[in-house]
């Protein structure tokens, strides 16, 4: 395998990783708009341990991903109970908090970053993607899945069914953040030098897009995102210094033509549960149409 071929192998599959944790968050119907947040604790958190206290790289991907985790819940604690907008304010405000602490941290080098990371391999980042599409198989079949869904299509309802709307959506969000520092990780070890500029709203948009392009009501439909658009800047070299412009395009021309991503079911199908049952309803014959033909 040449080096271009296994460059590329890891990047896809750190998109993909990137992808999946995301969608685990939308599954719930909560978007955050600072994801690249968690992206940069993982990628930080491993790196320190590597760099500075000689840890193996599967044991400070796991330590990554626990402090993301634990991030991710504190944010979803204070956030999700609020309306989308203020969970969009408050993601993307974390984010910047962040970002600005790692710029004035000089333990971590400041502005330049840190650099130096090694270690990240095609077998790991594939054993990682495999150990997430398993556990969200298992997710996506289980009850915890259908309190997903029940949340993010109506979650007055499922409040009335029982499901703790809060402690669910907060658990999903640690573990969207989890998902999303193990991907920050394995890109510091492949990229060999970090810097908080690659954390800012620029690499939330891109998260996002894959996971919409793609299509949020299935997880492999944001797989399938992460792997066209990653792919897109890498072999087609004069879209490099504008993938982010022909990202946006493909993203409006998307709401347009199909809303639903690539991966997904019709407009129809879109809809709050309630409110389809309700329009595919027939409606009953009056009264006098009846008396008409009985006479």
């Amino acid at each position: 395998m040449s080096a271009f071929t296994e460059a590329v192998l890891i990047q896809t599959g750190i998109n993909v990783l990137l992808a999946l944790g995301y969608w685990i968050a939308v599954s719930t119907g909560k978007y955050s708009f600072g994801h690249a947040a968690f992206m940069a604790i993982g990628a930080y958190g491993s790196s320190i341990l590597t760099l500075k206290m000689g840890w193996p790289l599967p044991l400070a991907l796991i330590a990554g991903a626990v402090v993301s985790a634990v991030a991710g819940a504190l944010v979803g604690w204070i956030a999700l109970r609020l309306s989308m907008l203020y969970l969009a304010i408050i993601t993307l405000v974390f984010s910047e908090l962040l970002i600005t602490l790692l710029n004035q941290w000089d333990y971590v080098g400041g502005g330049s970053g840190l650099l130096g990371m090694t270690g990240t391999t095609v077998t790991m980042v594939l054993i990682c993607v495999v150990l997430v599409v398993a556990y969200l198989i298992l997710l996506t079949r289980s009850r915890m899945g259908l309190a997903y869904e029940a949340i993010r299509e109506d979650e007055r309802a499922a409040m009335g069914s029982g499901v703790k709307i809060t402690l669910v959506a907060v658990g999903a969000f640690a573990t969207s953040a989890a998902v999303t520092g193990i991907a920050g990780g394995l890109a510091a070890h492949q990229q060999l030098i970090i810097n908080p500029g690659l954390y800012g709203p620029q690499q939330s948009l891109i998260i996002i897009l894959f996971c919409v392009f793609g299509g949020v009501q299935y997880f492999w439909g944001a797989a399938i995102g992460a792997i066209v658009l990653g792919l897109l800047p890498i072999y087609f070299n004069g879209l490099a210094d504008w993938y982010q412009i022909i990202y946006g395009l493909l993203f409006v021309v998307l709401m347009i033509v199909r809303p639903q991503g690539l991966i997904g079911r019709s407009r129809a199908g879109i809809f709050p549960v309630g409110l389809s049952l309700r329009r595919a309803a027939p409606e009953p014959e009056p009264r006098v149409r009846e008396e008409e033909s009985v006479g």
